[in-house]
This record gives C-alpha cells, structure tokens and sequence, in this order.
C-alpha cells in the first residue's frame, strides 16, 4: 500500500475545510440525495461524501457502508485530492498503491473506485464525491459526465449550510472532537444532549421572534417485539433507515435527534407560514413500510405526539416534551401509527408543576 502525500496546500486547505464548519455535523437529506442518485445513475453499491480531515476520512454522506469515517492513511480519497480531475481506479487489485490496503483486502471489499474532487471557493479541495463498486469496471464518457456533474452539486451544497441559526451557532461553537460526541453514531442525526441544547436555543429564538415551534415526539411501535423476534443488527438497520427517512420529510433547516433508544426528536422550526401537521403527517407516511434488514423484511411504523407552540412566553424545554410525550402515549393507546395533536393545557400544567416543584 502506497499512502497519498499531502497536497502542497495542506495547511490552507485544512483551514479552509475547518472553517466551513461541515465536519463532523449531522447527516442532512440534501447531501444524501445526491450520493442516493449517483448510486442510481452510475449502478454502484456504494457512494460517500468524503472530506479529507489531518489525520481521517469522515463521510458527510454515506450510502452502502455502516462506517462514518476511516484512516485517512488507508484513504483513496486521498490520492484523489491531489489533483482537480476525477480520480479512477478501474481495479484496485491491479493497482500498486492499493492491492493491499486493507479496505481492497478487507471489508468493503474495493475493486472499482472514482472520485470526484470537491472544490471549495479558494480552490481548495476538500474531499471528494466517490462511487465504489466490488468488482472491477469503467466509467463510460457519460458516466464520467454524471459524476462531475453530481460532484458540482455537492461542493455548491457544502458552501451554502441551510441548518437553522441555533444548530449553525451550536456547530460553530465546537471543536472536531465535541462534534464528533454530539452526533448519534448509529443514526447520525443529534444525540439527546445536543437536541436538547438545539431546543433550548430555539426556544429563545422563537420568544425573541414571537415565532411558532413545532416539536415532535415520535417512537417506533413494537420496537422492542422487532428487535427480540429479528436481532439487534436488524433493529439497527431500521433505526438508520428511519432516521434517513425522517430527515428526508423534514424541511433543511429543522433539527431531528434521536432521543431514546427508539425515540426521535424533531423540531419545525419557524412553521407559523406552514402547517406543522401536514409534515408529521409526511414523515409518518415516509417512515410507514417494509424496511428490509439483515433477517429479512420487517414492516415498521412510528407513532408521534405533535406539540404546536406560538411562542407568546418563556417555556422551559421539559414542559414542551411532556405535552408532546402525553399526545405520544394518546397516539400509542389509539392504535399507534398515528400522530395526535398536543394541547397547550398540557404545557401549562407541566409549567406549573415545575414552579411547584422548584
């Protein structure tokens, strides 16, 4: 194995990929699509949205692998930053520079590897749009159109964050390794902690902008009868499934963590001009289906408290997820695979119980 050298402009490169503050944040569906299409287009297992940090590579976008990052000393990745044009390697194990590595060797298994160098406004490249494959091909004039086209995409959506200002500032406020402990590792959407820190932050921006909040308490049915009838590594697959599933309902700029074990957290941010029923509704009917999983198809829904929150006056965070919690159970006790409104009585009779208890 032949490990790629930096580029002559690692230094500017890191700062300028650092300083987009896309590292280690949450998986969003606007990415996603666009690794989901190049797998469509180009007939390939595998596509990732590589940026190439010091010392990994860490995927933004990952369709194929259960893996969020890898070393970037075994990286082909790195080898196709060194250049502005697409990386290939028709077959890795005909490849000096890669016959060995371990991911040739190993799992995933690479023979067929292409990389689309994603450039920034400086000119720096900051990773790549990748297609994989495990055998051994080539990429027509037109497929090799597709995937510069497609790696054009990705680069104009990494300049343009279209997170909400309370996810941006949390973001912006982290070093790599806080991020990397905000994130679920499994779903890779927010963890509890960082949700809940997100809810806080919205909380005020709503008060302050006398906005509307929507905030979605939603549980998978049956989730525990799933996981003892299939296996953990099937209850693991619908998880990442479903949490794609949930972001891809969700507008760009709201939040979704993953609360408990099966439970999600999603905030609509700023939803006075929409209607906040109508997108649980969309990601109760996304998520609704037959997900196929490591012991075969499994059919999964998701029940959903919806809270609707004109902020009028300061909330503590705790009140707006007990009201959503009681719709939840309410959802649960009517025959699950629903979503049922939240009333604002329960919110202010979770707030008075609060002030009774302090």
């Amino acid at each position: 194995m032949i490990e790629a050298p930096l580029p002559a402009d690692e230094n500017d490169r890191l700062r300028t990929l650092h300083g987009m503050n896309i590292l280690y944040t949450p998986a969003e569906d606007r990415i996603d699509r666009v690794t989901r299409l190049a797998c469509r287009l180009l007939n390939v297992p595998i596509a990732l949205v590589s940026l190439v940090d010091n010392e990994c590579q860490w995927f933004k976008s990952v369709q194929g692998l259960d893996a969020s990052e890898t070393p970037r000393a075994v990286s082909f990745c790195a080898h196709a930053i060194l250049d502005g044009d697409t990386f290939i390697v028709p077959d890795a194990l005909e490849d000096p520079r890669f016959a060995d590595n371990p991911l040739v060797a190993g799992e995933p298994h690479i023979r067929f590897y292409a990389g689309q160098p994603l450039v920034a406004d400086d000119g720096s490249r900051l990773g790549t749009l990748c297609v994989i494959d495990r055998e051994p091909r080539k990429l027509s004039a037109e497929d090799l159109e597709t995937l510069r086209d497609l790696g054009g995409w990705v680069a104009s959506e990494l300049r343009l964050s279209q997170l909400s200002e309370a996810q941006r500032q949390l973001i912006a406020e982290r070093q790599d390794l806080q991020r990397r402990a905000m994130i679920d590792s499994l779903t890779r959407v927010w963890n509890r902690e960082s949700i809940l820190e997100v809810l806080d932050r919205e909380i005020e921006r709503a008060v302050r902008e006398r906005g509307e909040l929507g905030v979605i308490l939603a549980d998978l049915d049956h989730f525990k009868q799933i996981n003892d009838t299939y296996g953990h590594p099937a209850g693991d697959t619908i998880l990442r499934d479903v949490a794609k599933n949930i972001r891809g309902a969700i507008r760009t700029y709201d939040a979704v963590g993953r609360y408990g074990g099966e439970e999600f957290l999603i905030l609509l941010i700023n939803c006075r001009n929409h209607d906040p029923a109508a997108i649980a509704e969309r990601i109760r009917n996304r998520v609704a289906g037959e997900y196929e999983t490591p012991a075969g198809p499994v059919d999964v829904s998701l029940s959903m408290g919806l809270l609707v929150w004109p902020a009028t006056e300061r909330v503590e965070a705790v009140s707006l997820i007990a009201a959503a919690d009681k719709a939840l159970y309410r959802a649960k006790s009517n025959g699950r695979d629903r979503v049922e409104p939240a009333w604002l009585d329960s919110v202010k009779d979770e707030s008075e119980a609060d002030l009774t208890a302090g």
